[in-house]
């Protein structure tokens, strides 16, 4: 008779709160589509080229333009950080709310076609860029025809639709962990329709740099850069049109970068 008094108790409080039973997951639900430098993030998410470490988790802005991610040397036995910390963070580092796109190579992101576990949802080192595209496609991440109910998106993808295009070099600060001095050098920039491409020699002959950025509406904007020396950075900047860009992110170690390119002359 205890038991089912009990048993009637607990029916009770789930009807009176059907909230009760739902844990607050970290994992992001609905539409989803990740920019190209976001794409490019992941794989070295996945991949780590000339590294030991293993992806532990990884977190993307609800806008797929951003994120970041954490990496453990335990491989498999990798035991998640607390989500609750991460996601400030990640919401500290962008500016923007931030879910959980993937716990190690498994994307767990539910958008109705991605089963978020599996060999379906799973992504390894071995695969080629393209391959990774293609899959991030597959499961409705990457260069689908989605319609975003968003009105902010609406107006932000308004705002970028009419013909722009801007090529030249500035000059360009930058300020990365592990090297001692400032690196001054010149950014080269092909630009169109508010995305562009960016060079980057490294002093002391340490190689090169090749990435990406995109502008948004309000000044604000995403970048990622993939070195010769297998390291990387992504992260955020600050713009104004035909004028001088701060950016601010981390490296594929989780050390910090910032940087300041030059206003029009």
């Amino acid at each position: 008779m205890k038991k089912i008094i009990v048993f009637l108790s607990l029916i009770t409080v789930s009807i009176i709160n059907p909230n009760i039973s739902k844990s607050d997951s970290p994992y992001g639900e609905g539409n989803l589509q990740l920019t190209e430098g976001m794409v490019d993030y992941f794989i070295k998410y996945i991949s780590n080229p000339g590294g030991r470490k293993y992806p532990s988790d990884f977190y993307v802005t609800i806008d797929g333009t951003d994120g970041t991610y954490w990496t453990c040397s335990q491989g498999a036995n990798c035991a998640p950080g607390s989500a609750k910390t991460d996601i400030k963070e990640c919401q500290s580092l962008t500016g923007k709310k931030c879910k959980k796109f993937a716990r190690q190579r498994t994307v767990k992101w539910k958008n109705g076609i991605n089963p978020g576990k599996g060999k379906a949802s799973k992504f390894s080192k071995k695969m080629s860029d393209q391959e990774f595209r293609d899959k991030l496609n597959k499961l409705g991440f990457y260069k689908n025809d989605i319609n975003i109910t968003s009105s902010n998106n609406n107006t932000d993808n308004s705002s970028t639709s009419n013909s722009y295009s801007l090529k030249g070099e500035r000059a360009i600060a930058l300020s990365w962990k592990g090297y001692s001095d400032l690196i001054a050098g010149i950014i080269d920039f092909d630009e169109k329709n508010y995305k562009g491409n960016i060079n980057l020699d490294l002093p002391n002959n340490d190689g090169s740099c090749e990435g990406n950025y995109m502008l948004q509406k309000g000044g604000k904007g995403t970048w990622q850069l993939s070195c010769t020396n297998d390291m990387g950075a992504s992260g955020t900047l600050k713009w104004i049109k035909d004028g001088s860009v701060t950016g601010k992110g981390l490296d594929f170690n989780d050390n910090k970068v910032t940087f300041t390119v030059s206003s029009k002359s």
